[in-house]
């Protein structure tokens, strides 16, 4: 095992963090979006037409690290951005005029770059849960637009406002970048968004009761993929046999509905195989119905003396009734991603009525958070650091600090002369990358079930 030097320790051992002479803070970010990708893919989306005075590559990661994390969020902001960075002059009109529906295909062609290359585990699950590829978790966010949006973005209709919109993510909780991002109106159900393929073969999805769908379940299936769910209020399905045995006079429980003898049952804990009716979808017309058979685990409340109910299809041999309710907390890590864009890369503070700078700009906060994880992983491979050492969401903080002195460094020209600029900043989040707390518990339950 490598030792794991401390913060100290890595600024006075100058030769074994600082040998080479290459910069990798830049190497992390031109692995995730090369120089050569962006002028490509800005010419594909008709984003790039000619040579002008504007560089594409200064204009995109000015919009990245620009305007997820100024202060005033604002895109004259972000123009007093790039002139100060890139020493171009601009007319007003003429930095405005480029935000158009081409920069909003060019930033959403980034955003699926990086979840197609980005998104794999950048470590293996351990524990109970090394038997899996991967946890990922699906969930969704919502933020108030300006109400003249009101038309493609609609609110629910018990709100006090027209527009609002939903921002659906389904991420790994081990790599860099979401798998999947799609925007919608608040509307939209959840599991509509959720698209299920191969993809999620040998992989463990948790969702919450907004995706509940018993086809949603059976498709996962199909696919030899894993899921874990709270039950919902009003779901009562049948109960077939229990996956455990119980020792003195326990009610039998076979062949009755949950819900008429769950008040009446006592044991903690819950592990009982079930059968529900799929609805499937309807071809030519008609709907087919199947009966297909799940999981369903209950763990008592000490406090309510209720219990937790969750719908999975692991089998008892992969995760236990406790390891089922352990794992679906880690749903805390999608929570976490949600918090971090809008604490910190303000993905709900949008200036902007047009649709398409609307939908760039999010597109932009989510490329913003996905640089700031590429980062955080290098500088965790680099340092040989552990994840409980290094929080995500105190990171998220010294990102925002130093995005603009990381822009200004990517993008001046000419590039020379700039080495101990970069190693200041290197030994800058060296030292802050590091939680000073050293025994502060931390909730990180996806590495062991």
């Amino acid at each position: 095992m490598a030792k794991i030097l401390s913060c100290k320790a890595i600024l006075r051992k100058e030769p074994q963090y600082m040998a080479t002479r290459c910069n990798f803070i830049k190497d992390a970010f031109d692995s995730c979006f090369s120089r050569k990708w962006i002028m490509k893919t800005a010419e594909d989306v008709g984003l790039l037409q000619r040579k002008r005075k504007v560089d594409v590559v200064a204009f995109f990661w000015t919009i990245v690290l620009g305007f997820g994390t100024g202060v005033h969020r604002t895109i004259a902001e972000m123009r007093r951005l790039f002139e100060s960075s890139t020493g171009v002059k601009l007319v007003v009109s003429s930095f405005y005029d480029r935000f158009t529906p081409q920069l909003c295909r060019f930033l959403k062609e980034a955003v699926a770059y990086a979840c197609e290359h980005l998104s794999e585990p950048m470590e293996k699950l351990k524990g109970n849960l090394s038997g899996f590829r991967d946890l990922v978790i699906a969930d969704s966010t919502v933020f108030r637009l300006h109400d003249m949006l009101g038309n493609v973005y609609k609110a629910r209709r018990n709100r006090h406002y027209d527009s609002a919109m939903k921002v659906h993510v389904v991420t790994s909780v081990l790599g860099r970048s979401p798998k999947s991002v799609l925007l919608s109106s608040e509307r939209t159900w959840d599991g509509k968004q959720l698209r299920i393929g191969p993809w999620v073969k040998g992989k463990l999805l948790l969702f919450d009761m907004g995706y509940f769908s018993y086809s949603l379940f059976e498709r996962v299936g199909r696919n030899d993929g894993f899921f874990i769910t709270r039950l919902k209020d009003n779901a009562n399905p049948k109960i077939l046999f229990s996956h455990r045995a119980h020792r003195g006079r326990c009610k039998p429980i076979e062949t009755q509905k949950l819900r008429s003898i769950l008040s009446r049952l006592k044991r903690k804990v819950i592990d009982v195989q079930i059968e529900v009716v799929v609805k499937r979808r309807a071809y030519l017309g008609e709907q087919s119905k199947a009966t297909k058979t799940f999981r369903l685990v209950g763990v008592m409340n000490e406090e309510t003396g209720k219990h937790h109910l969750y719908v999975t299809n692991v089998p008892p041999a992969k995760l236990s009734a406790g390891d089922v309710a352990r794992t679906y907390a880690a749903r805390w890590g999608v929570e976490l991603l949600f918090k971090q864009l809008k604490s910190h890369f303000r993905i709900h503070d949008i200036p902007s009525r047009k649709r398409h700078v609307v939908e760039a700009l999010v597109y932009a906060a989510i490329l913003t958070l996905v640089l700031s994880r590429a980062l955080l992983f290098a500088m965790r491979r680099r340092l040989k650091i552990p994840i409980k050492r290094t929080p995500e969401q105190r990171w998220a903080a010294v990102f925002q600090s130093v995005a603009t002195s990381l822009l200004q460094l990517l993008i001046t020209r000419p590039a020379r002369g700039l080495a101990p600029a970069w190693e200041m900043l290197e030994k800058f989040l060296a030292h802050e990358i590091l939680d000073p707390n050293r025994h502060r518990t931390l909730r990180l339950n996806y590495g062991k079930a």
